[in-house]
């Protein structure tokens, strides 16, 4: 009997540590000495172009060339316009309504930048590429469920692989929606002088990776289309719940891993891509009106008041909403200390308060909460009263 629960225990670890085991193992990553190094592209030869990707802190000025006062921007009419998306996963619908409702009442501008981080890095090129992409969508956001999202769950594998849930269904999404055609799209766009940031955190180092999605779909990077998949997925993968994404990256002719997941872990929205002076901007593109900064919020910007159950994982839910609610007043503030600093207008549309849409089922992505949350951003958009200056 002895012997037994023996190899029973035996058997039980060794199939424990092949649960553990990864096929991508710490030597293959990135390291604190090479990590700003590395590189998306495979030789040296596209260095001297528009670069791909920047840390949040660089000092790079692809966005104005100094010596020949130049911008690769383009504007449509007389204002430079600027659009910061952020995250709040099935929140997103908030934003979807009111881009929609501005689509519809035709009062969307053409923005010349769009950022977008987690939820908002999904709706993002949708925004980007525009015309009859942004009816898409409001299909597409309202169309998400836990099962076309989250796929099988099991919740044991937060403990001993690397989320909740495999990965797949999120990622299958993603290759349905943002076709090959809607990424060369998105490539005229950034050729006639727009631009299209995705924020996504790089989970060794906790910093802000910026990915300008329009140079990597008008490149020839034999693997754009699988980077740009990957890039969307690692924005809205919040860590436990979806795993991580694995991009692959060069150094000389080495091949290295880094591990990216969701943008919102370092912001929940952002528009200052680089060190960047607007002003001269707008002087090379010949304009005197000042640059507008719309920020569309998907969430609230208050916490509610709210008895919550002295349980573990209330108190943990409760907490966590908390701190990404003050995460994105304070990323609020900073945007409007840098737009008060940089000469820039700066106005936010947030979920007010107030709304209170019950849920009808105890899923991520409510359909009844969504559709609601919908029609609430798309009545803001069609009201007089969708854009703010003061933080509640």
């Amino acid at each position: 009997m002895g012997h037994t629960k023996s190899l029973s225990m035996v058997m039980f670890l060794s199939l424990f540590l092949v649960a553990c085991s990864s096929i991508h193992p710490l030597e293959n990553r990135v390291t604190k000495d090479n990590y700003r190094a590395v590189t998306v592209e495979s030789s040296a030869t596209d260095l001297a172009t528009e670069p791909y990707r920047v840390w949040a802190d660089d000092s790079s000025d692809f966005l104005f060339n100094p010596q020949e006062g130049t911008t690769p921007l383009q504007v449509s009419g007389d204002q430079l316009n600027i659009l910061a998306l952020s995250g709040g996963g099935a929140n997103g619908t908030f934003g979807a309504g009111i881009i929609n409702g501005l689509y519809d009442s035709n009062q969307l501008p053409e923005y010349s930048i769009v950022t977008g981080i987690s939820a908002g890095s999904l709706m993002a090129p949708f925004v980007f590429v525009g015309g009859e992409e942004i009816p898409r969508l409001k299909n597409v956001m309202l169309s998400l469920n836990d099962d076309l999202i989250l796929g099988k769950r099991n919740f044991l594998n937060a403990l001993i692989k690397d989320a909740f849930t495999d990965g797949q269904k999120m990622y299958e999404f993603i290759q349905s929606v943002y076709t090959a055609e809607m990424i060369e799209q998105i490539a005229v766009q950034h050729q006639s002088g727009r631009r299209l940031f995705i924020g996504s955190t790089h989970f060794d180092s906790e910093e802000l990776v910026v990915w300008n999605l329009g140079r990597i779909a008008e490149s020839d990077l034999p693997n754009k289309v699988t980077l740009i998949h990957q890039i969307l997925a690692a924005s809205s993968s919040i860590p436990g719940v979806f795993p991580p994404q694995f991009i692959e990256v060069n150094q000389g002719d080495k091949t290295l891993e880094e591990l990216h997941v969701d943008g919102g872990l370092t912001v929940q929205m952002f528009f200052e891509v680089v060190n960047v002076d607007y002003g001269k901007i707008n002087e090379a593109l010949g304009l005197t009106t000042t640059p507008q900064v719309h920020v569309i919020r998907n969430g609230m910007l208050k916490v509610p008041y709210q008895a919550t159950e002295d349980k573990g994982v209330d108190l943990l839910s409760r907490s966590l909403g908390s701190m990404t609610i003050q995460q994105a007043k304070g990323d609020l503030y900073r945007m409007l200390y840098f737009s008060k600093n940089s000469g820039l207008e700066l106005s936010f549309t947030y979920m007010d308060d107030g709304f209170n849409a019950p849920k009808s089922t105890k899923d991520m992505f409510d359909l009844q909460y969504m559709k609601a949350l919908y029609q609430h951003g798309y009545s803001k958009a069609t009201s007089t009263e969708l854009w703010s200056t003061e933080v509640p």
